[in-house]
């Protein structure tokens, strides 16, 4: 394998470290497993020094990455249980986490009903009354639970990592962005912050922590680019399952959702080479997306879409480095 240098090195002599940022985006189970062949690829290769980076931001299953990533968890380790197909493979990953959370027809019925409302609120960005608790808890919202033999501790630690990691949720009140992380203000542990930020609004519980009743951050945006605005950063790496690197012959309900990341991540992408940060965009081509599917919290497809992952990674990678020249030198330290 060729080794490149990292993407947005190396600094002139006598001049400080590049400041380096990684976002990991929101896209399901498959999206997992397709930020790990990435990562990989990625770090395999010495484009990206995961010890160097000075901060990552997750957002669903970018915050479950992340978490494992800056908990110690390596890039090939990553990779490794993406494409296990042992026969604790899905134990491994935390596919069987899950388990359906109604127990009859009738209670169904109230979950679906109480789902949908907790959908439709994630959509609205503006703060409604609560619902009335005795409602809530007549109709509670999720149709899956956490199993009874769930082990989070095997999969992650509930101390945050000392280095830099922003999760991103959503409040279902006040239809705000809520960013979880290490001494913010908001007091959640590490697992608590990741299995809020992965709540798919519908699917999974929300996630409530101090009073806040939090879900998926992809519901505000399915990256959150725009957090690292104004961050002097000099290059940052973006991982975006949701996206579509470029149009094709997609599913058209696929094709819209992907579409609509895509445009809404390359205004922040612009907008952050606008303040002199390079920025490397790594999003599915169309043969990749129509491999996550329609359907991207199934289970039974990790190995091939993280292999996919991986190779069309690699088959980048020069191209990546040549779009992420900096037009001028690096900034001087200030």
């Amino acid at each position: 394998m060729t080794f490149l240098r990292p993407l947005g090195y190396p600094p002139p002599p006598s001049i400080r470290r590049p400041r380096t940022g990684l976002v990991l985006g929101a896209g399901g189970r498959t999206g997992i497993a397709h930020t790990a062949g990435a990562l990989h690829a990625l770090h395999s290769s010495g484009a990206l020094r995961i010890e160097e980076l000075d901060i990552v931001i997750g957002t669903s299953a970018g915050a479950i990455v992340g978490s494992q990533l800056r908990s110690g968890v390596s890039p090939h380790e990553l990779y490794r249980i993406a494409r296990d197909t042992g026969s604790d493979a899905e134990e491994r990953r935390g596919d069987s986490f899950f388990a359906p959370a109604w127990d009859s027809p009738a209670s169904l019925m109230q979950r679906a009903l109480g789902s949908s409302w907790v959908l439709t609120r994630s959509l609205l960005r503006f703060p409604l009354p609560p619902l009335p608790r005795e409602l809530g808890k007549m109709f509670p919202g999720g149709l899956m639970q956490l199993a009874e033999h769930a082990d989070l501790d095997a999969h992650l630690p509930r101390e945050w990592p000392e280095e830099n990691l922003w999760l991103v949720t959503v409040d279902i009140h006040t239809g705000r962005r809520v960013v979880l992380r290490r001494g913010g203000p908001i007091q959640a542990n590490l697992q608590q912050a990741a299995l809020a930020s992965a709540a798919v609004p519908g699917i999974y519980p929300p996630i409530r922590i101090q009073g806040r009743t939090l879900v998926d951050g992809g519901v505000h945006s399915a990256t959150n680019l725009d957090l690292l605005l104004g961050k002097r950063l000099d290059h940052v790496t973006v991982v975006a399952p949701l996206g579509l690197s470029a149009p094709s012959a997609v599913p058209p309900p696929l094709f819209a959702l992907r579409q609509f990341a895509h445009i809404n991540l390359m205004q922040m992408v612009e907008r952050l080479r606008a303040e002199g940060t390079t920025v490397a965009v790594l999003e599915p081509s169309a043969d990749l997306a129509r491999l996550h599917g329609v359907n991207t919290l199934r289970t039974g497809a990790s190995a091939e879409i993280a292999e996919a992952a991986y190779a069309e990674t690699i088959s980048r990678l020069s191209d990546l480095v040549q779009e992420t020249q900096p037009t001028s030198s690096v900034r001087a330290a200030s």
